[in-house]
Order: structure tokens, then C-alpha cells, then sequence
């Protein structure tokens, strides 16, 4: 390590509306937030198309970044400090860690594409790609772009990718980094996107979190340098954090209608890869080390691409979704919602991974039941465009160590006091998992009376004959 020394760097703001002033370092960090990779996050919009349902969610992946960026920082800030007393920063020192963790909030979300998530479901998870997600994509961008150069410069790129990386760092103290960033209860990421997401969609009431307790009260466990303590009597504002974040992804990031819009775009991608094999080429360049047709990829090139290639292939379907969006006008409405309570003691043990699975297999088997017993009603001409959304509400990130350790201050010095799993500490405080099922229909069936009845009838059908809650999580296997 050369030997970062953050008294010497050049130091201005941003002006922001969450925080008011972020701090950026002129050396080292503006020309990363200059370079091409982290512009092009202007370009891809935080909340994909729920400014179709909240006007005001025009913001960016950029504007995010920036404010994980500067929660990392002061997160890493406090932590660092108390690695020092414990005289444990290893071959760092204070302000390179602390920068570490910030450039890592920064760049922590380089990697998505146009639509974000729908992105994912429509690409990443339909394909066999050498990439697996936009984690994976960012990891390659900053492996084989400018920034690159700019972090060898001062010894931080192995740093950062190993924080950034699906791996854990193997050096302790960017394993406790880590926690600042993602693979945590309250990392700066989820706690940016609440205050944030909150703010630009008018939904404030959901986006209260105390991040300053959160962080003022976490400690280096005295335990394991690697993980953090939690103060016993920050567990107010913990659990104030987990309700606001499950109000947030029931009422603004799985909305009925922003999920329609998300279901149409993540469409419109897999017409176009159809036709160009545009996504798939550019993620295997990617891979192999041109990242500049996956930095063309952006929100905005993918609608013009489907209008584009809807014109040249006279493809109306095509045209009908790129026009929806345009037009504000869904091609689909909500038919049927069924929205299941489950304790999270059930899902103990459970990883994301086979949830994700176990919820694509639901999914599949209540749209091809459904689509079965629609061949024989007056609705068989739409039975091929008739959808199911299945979203798992979980209160908390993944966690992998799946548990929280609690802690006191006394006398100066942290004592780890006892541990809580998650679903013990859900169940204590009463707070519980949410899985929402939607079946949606094309808009023609949702306004013709006879044709509505006929649906909701089949599709309450299929659903109780999918899902009972004592067999619910029957069909995960580890």
C-alpha cells in the first residue's frame, strides 16, 4: 500500500437533498465519478418505471451511488477507529480503508443494465451467460475500464474488487468493510435507497431510518473483527428501519402497476435480443474485456432499440409494448391478489437463492395450470398473455451469518451480550414475511364484465390449489 493519506487530498461537495452536502475527494474520486462507466449510471434510473405511478422517481443509479458513496464512508469512518484501538488494521491504514469503502458504495451498482432488475429477469436469469448478474457485470467494468487505472494508481483495486466480489474477502478487515456495503441488515446501500426512494416518490412516511444510530451504535465485534455488534439499545431504531423498508417494497417497489411496466419493458428486452442478440453479445464481451457495448446499454437505448426494430420488422407486438410505455397506457391490469403472512421461523435455514428458485417454480406451475384451463372459456384467444408476479417480502437483506449479534457499552469497552437470528428477532417484535401473488390479465378482459368473472373465477381456483400455507415452502429442496 503506498500510503493513503486523506489529509493530503483535495476535497469539494455535491449538493444533495437527502444529506445536503456530500464530500468528494478531487485525487482519487472525481475522476472515477468522470469516468464513463459511473456517467452512464445517469442513464438508468433508480426506480425503473415507477415514475409512472410517482411522478417525482426520475432519479438515478448515479444519484444513488453518490449517497451510498458518502453513507460507506461514514460508516467505515466509525469502524476503522475502533479497529485501531484494538490495533487491528493489519497492512492498511485508517484512510485507506475508509476509502475503500467508499469508492465500493460508489461503484457498487456499475454493473446493471437498461431497467435494472427487469434487466436481470429478462436477460441474466433467462439465458446461459458467462455473467450471472449486474454484481458480477460491475466486477468486470471496473476490472476492465479506466477505473482500473485509476485504483492501481494508489493500490486500492484489488481492495475494492475483493469488497465488491460474490466472495468474501479473505484479509479481515475487508471482510468487515464488506458489512458497510452489502451482505448486512442496515448496509449504506439499503439504508440510501430507503431515505432516497422515499424522498423522490413522495412516500417519506416509509423512508424514516435513523441511520446515524444505526451507525454510531455498531461495533466491531469484540468477538469476530470481522462482523459488527449492535448496541441493545439501538434495536428500536433497527426495527423501525426493517417495518419502513417491508412498507417500502409493498407500497412503492412491488406496486400493481410499476410491476406491469416492469413485466412490459423486461418484454421489449427479450424482443430485442430476439432480433439483435444485442444484451447477449455485450455481456460476453464483457466477459471477455470490452466493456464498451455493455456501457451503451442504458434505460433510454432500450426503448429506442424496440421502436427501432418494431419498425424495421413491422413486429406490432413489439410496437404495442414500446407504446405502452410511451403513452402511459398499461397493456395489462391487476385481476387477483393474494397477499400471504408467514412467520419468518419458517424460512429458517432458507437461502435467497432457494427462495428465488422455489418462486419461479410456483410461478411457472400457477401460469401454465392457469393457462390450461383457460384453452376452454371465452378467454383461450388471451391465454398466452395472461402473467403472474410472485414477490417474497422479506424485512431484512441477505445475511449470511443469519443472525445479529447484540452487544453493550460498558466502561468504555463493547461486550457482545447475546445472539438473535433473524427470525427470532422478526418474530419478537412481531414482524412479519409478506409474499404477494398477482395474476394480471390484458386490459380488454379487465374492462369486459363477463370475461373479468370467468378469469377471477380460474384464477381464485388455481391459487387455493397452489398455495395452502402448511405446505407453502413444501417444495424447497436444499
Amino acid at each position: 500500500m503506498p500510503g493513503l493519506d486523506f489529509s493530503k487530498l483535495s476535497w469539494s461537495i455535491i449538493r444533495d437533498p437527502i444529506y445536503n452536502y456530500i464530500d468528494y475527494n478531487k485525487i482519487i474520486e472525481k475522476p472515477i465519478m468522470d469516468s464513463k462507466p459511473v456517467q452512464r449510471m445517469r442513464w438508468l434510473r433508480q426506480l425503473q418505471l415507477a415514475n409512472m405511478v410517482y411522478p417525482g422517481a426520475d432519479h438515478s443509479r448515479f444519484q444513488h451511488s453518490i449517497g451510498v458513496m458518502h453513507l460507506a464512508g461514514l460508516f467505515a469512518e466509525h469502524l476503522v477507529v475502533e479497529l485501531e484501538a484494538l490495533d487491528d488494521l493489519g497492512d492498511y491504514n485508517k484512510d485507506e480503508l475508509i476509502e475503500i469503502a467508499r469508492i465500493s458504495g460508489l461503484l457498487h451498482d456499475i454493473g446493471h443494465g437498461p431497467f435494472s432488475h427487469a434487466f436481470e429477469d429478462a436477460i441474466y436469469w433467462s439465458m446461459d451467460l458467462p455473467i450471472k448478474d449486474h454484481e458480477e457485470a460491475g466486477y468486470y467494468i471496473i476490472k476492465y475500464s479506466a477505473i482500473a487505472d485509476i485504483l492501481e494508481k494508489y493500490g486500492l483495486l484489488e481492495p475494492v474488487l475483493n469488497i465488491l466480489s460474490s466472495v468474501k474477502p479473505s484479509d479481515p478487515q475487508l471482510a468487515l468493510i464488506r458489512n458497510t456495503i452489502k451482505e448486512w441488515i442496515y448496509p449504506a446501500d439499503v439504508m440510501d435507497f430507503l431515505l432516497r426512494d422515499s424522498y423522490y416518490t413522495g412516500t417519506r412516511e416509509y423512508g424514516i431510518v435513523d441511520y446515524k444510530r444505526l451507525i454510531k451504535l455498531s461495533h466491531v465485534s469484540p468477538d469476530d473483527h470481522t462482523s459488527l455488534s449492535l448496541e441493545e439499545k439501538a434495536i428500536s431504531a433497527l426495527m423501525n428501519y426493517l417495518r419502513n423498508r417491508i412498507a417500502m417494497f409493498e407500497n412503492v417497489y412491488i406496486h400493481p402497476v410499476s410491476a406491469v411496466y416492469s413485466q412490459t419493458v423486461a418484454l421489449i428486452m427479450k424482443r430485442i435480443e430476439e432480433y439483435s442478440q444485442k444484451y447477449s453479445s455485450a455481456i460476453k464481451s464483457l466477459y471477455k474485456g470490452d466493456v464498451d457495448p455493455y456501457l451503451e446499454l442504458t434505460d433510454y437505448s432500450a426503448i429506442h432499440d424496440g421502436l427501432i426494430l418494431a419498425r424495421e420488422n413491422n413486429d406490432q407486438w413489439l410496437y404495442a409494448l414500446v407504446d405502452s410505455v410511451l403513452s402511459r397506457k398499461p397493456l395489462w391490469k391487476l385481476l387477483y391478489e393474494e397477499k400471504i403472512t408467514v412467520n419468518a421461523r419458517e424460512l429458517s435455514g432458507l437461502t435467497g437463492a432457494l427462495l428465488l428458485k422455489w418462486s419461479m417454480s410456483l410461478r411457472e406451475g400457477i401460469e401454465e395450470d392457469l393457462k390450461e384451463r383457460v384453452e376452454d372459456t371465452i378467454l383461450s384467444s388471451y391465454k398466452d398473455y395472461f402473467w403472474i408476479s410472485l414477490s417474497t417480502l422479506k424485512p431484512t437483506p441477505p445475511v449470511p451469518s443469519g443472525f445479529i449479534q447484540l452487544c453493550r457499552a460498558v466502561n468504555g469497552s463493547i461486550r457482545n451480550t447475546r445472539k438473535l437470528t433473524i427470525p427470532e428477532l422478526l418474530e419478537k417484535e412481531g414482524i412479519m414475511l409478506k409474499i404477494m401473488l398477482r395474476i394480471y390479465v390484458p386490459r380488454e378482459v379487465a374492462k369486459d364484465t363477463d370475461k373479468r368473472r370467468v378469469a377471477e373465477e380460474l384464477a381464485k381456483e388455481v391459487i387455493m390449489e397452489h398455495i395452502t400455507p402448511k405446505d407453502l415452502f413444501s417444495g424447497i429442496t436444499m
